[in-house]
C-alpha cells in the first residue's frame, strides 16, 4: 500500500461536494476504496449498508454481484462516506 496512493484519492475526494460529485468520484475511482489489501472496510460497510436499509442475504449478494457502474448511487454515496471520508485508511 502506497502512502502517495492515499494521499492522491484523499486530495481528489475533497473535491467531490455534491453528491453527484461524491457518484463521479465512485465511478471513476474504485482503486481507491480497495488501497488496503489487508483492511475488511468494504465488507465492513457493505454489512452497515445491508442492515440500514434492512436488505436481505438475496438483496445484497444482488449488488455484490453487479459491475462497479450499476450499484445504486445509495451505496456510492454511502460507500464514500464510509470508506473515504470515515474510512481508517484515509485518516491523517
Amino acid at each position: 500500500m502506497k502512502t502517495e496512493d492515499f494521499r492522491y484519492f484523499k486530495n481528489l475526494s475533497k473535491l467531490a461536494n455534491t453528491d453527484k460529485g461524491k457518484i463521479n468520484f465512485f465511478n471513476q475511482n474504485q482503486k481507491a476504496f480497495f488501497l488496503d489489501a489487508s483492511s475488511d472496510e468494504w465488507d465492513d460497510m457493505m454489512k452497515e449498508y445491508a442492515k440500514i436499509n434492512n436488505l436481505n442475504e438475496n438483496e445484497l449478494e444482488k449488488i455484490e454481484e453487479m459491475k462497479w457502474l450499476e450499484i445504486p448511487d445509495t451505496l456510492k454515496l454511502f460507500a464514500f462516506e464510509y470508506c473515504i471520508i470515515n474510512g481508517n485508511a484515509y485518516q491523517e
